[in-house]
């Protein structure tokens, strides 16, 4: 593939919608994985070298810690190899979890709350599917949009409806009062959402976990805090173990919670597919009569372990299970820091802004409540002379890709920005077709 030259561009809009048609898809709706094909497909008959806004996965290699550590099992313990994991995680992952929330967030929960799971998008089916059959009229899951969109296919996958509230609109006050509006209708099982949030970079403050734990508990909905870029808000340091600031988290205001954390993101261990969930230790043990009709038990607990992952996927790989626990140890004892590593996204996220805004692009969550949006995996962006849909298509035609922001729930026009692929000599090229797309769209 040759070194783009400014010549190349723009890509005819007559090829650009030749090839949309030939996919079946619509841009304004289009999956990640849909534009992944797309993109592949008019960069190879192009010879365009694309810049990949569009995916949302680690640029990063992972810490050699844990790879040492998944070799040394396969090599010393190979009788681990042919043998079942256990469904609730080894006690070595179990263990060095409960220590890592206590040392980053500081909550108290033992190993048996922390359930490790096939990533983070199985922790969240297996939390919906609970959340969402609570109670025989609460079959609804509520989002704190925009969010992930897979998260909803999940919802629609699990035969669950789903709600929302846009925090572009709602934050502060507005958001409890709107989420308060929600939950008293007695159809909201379980709130989803995440924080950094993807792909806003919208981060809850103390007073909205507060009282949305305060809601949760008042009207026994479950929180699902999909923690996928823990502790990523650059503009705290959280990084010394045991030692405030600690990462904000619903877990100190409500006793109804599911907490997920990955490693894709926080360990660029994403090829891997391990998470773990960690479970309310009052939750653990709560009873719900509904359960029993799709779990066999009433018990919240023993309806993830038994009746969420032995029929799913019946446990994680035994080795990703060791690296995982390898790399929270490391951490626990102040040995590793992954904050080190990750901070780097936050560098570009700076400097990839400051491009697009130059060229007359807009941010479109450019506020958090009180202050401007921090830097980090994701941002947003738009242009004044665009809705969504024509936006990416433009930027399709100068070899740029990112998703459309109705697939994440947003009711704003615009594009996700993720960072995480592109590198400086990239940044050099994004000046170069933004500074050609800006004197075009002039003409």
């Amino acid at each position: 593939m040759i070194k783009n030259k400014q010549n190349i561009f723009p890509i005819s809009s007559q090829y650009i919608e030749k090839a949309i048609k030939s996919f079946e898809i619509d841009l304004e709706k289009i999956s990640i994985r849909e534009l992944n094909k797309l993109v592949d497909e008019v960069s190879k008959n192009n010879k365009v070298n694309f810049l990949r806004f569009e995916f949302g996965i680690p640029g990063l290699e992972p810490n050699k810690l844990a790879i040492k550590e998944e070799i040394r099992i396969l090599k010393n313990k190979p009788h681990l190899i042919g043998t079942y994991p256990p469904f609730d995680g080894i006690p070595y992952l179990k263990k060095e979890t409960a220590s890592f929330v206590k040392n980053f967030l500081n909550i108290n929960v033992s190993p048996q709350c922390c359930i490790p799971t096939v990533g983070a998008m199985h922790g969240g089916l297996i939390c919906q599917s609970l959340a969402g059959r609570l109670r025989q009229s609460a079959n609804t899951i509520l989002f704190l949009d925009p969010g992930f969109p897979v998260n909803k296919l999940q919802t629609k996958f699990l035969g669950l409806n789903h709600d929302s509230i846009d925090l572009y609109d709602f934050r502060g006050q507005k958001l409890l009062d709107e989420l308060e509006r929600k939950l008293s209708n007695s159809l909201i099982g379980g709130v989803l959402w995440s924080s950094p949030n993807n792909p806003s970079w919208v981060c809850l403050k103390e007073e909205e976990l507060e009282g949305i734990g305060k809601l949760l508990t008042k009207y026994d909905a479950i929180a699902i805090e999909d923690a996928a870029y823990l502790g990523m808000d650059f503009r705290t340091d959280y990084s010394v173990p045991s030692q405030p600031p600690y990462i904000p988290t619903i877990a100190n205001y409500t006793k109804n919670y599911f907490i997920i954390i990955s490693s894709s993101k926080i360990f660029s261990y994403a090829g891997q597919r391990i998470a773990v969930t960690i479970i309310s230790p009052d939750l653990m043990e709560k009873r719900f009569p509904n359960l029993k009709d799709f779990y066999n038990t009433e018990k919240v607990g023993h309806a993830f372990v038994h009746g969420g992952i032995y029929p799913t996927t019946a446990g994680v790989s035994q080795t990703p299970q060791y690296a995982l626990a390898a790399l929270f140890e490391a951490s626990n004892k102040g040995k590793f820091s992954f904050f080190d590593d990750v901070n780097i996204y936050a560098l570009r996220a700076n400097k990839l802004k400051k491009i697009f805004l130059k060229y007359g692009f807009q941010l479109v969550y450019a506020e958090d409540m009180d202050e401007p949006i921090g830097d980090g995996f994701y941002f947003t962006i738009t242009h004044p002379k665009f809705d969504s849909k024509k936006l990416l298509f433009e930027m399709l035609r100068y070899g740029m890709a990112g998703i459309p922001l109705e697939t994440t729930g947003s009711r704003k026009e615009g594009v996700r920005i993720c960072v995480s692929l592109i590198s400086n000599d990239d940044m050099e090229d994004l000046e170069v077709r933004l500074k050609l797309f800006k004197k075009n769209i002039s003409h």
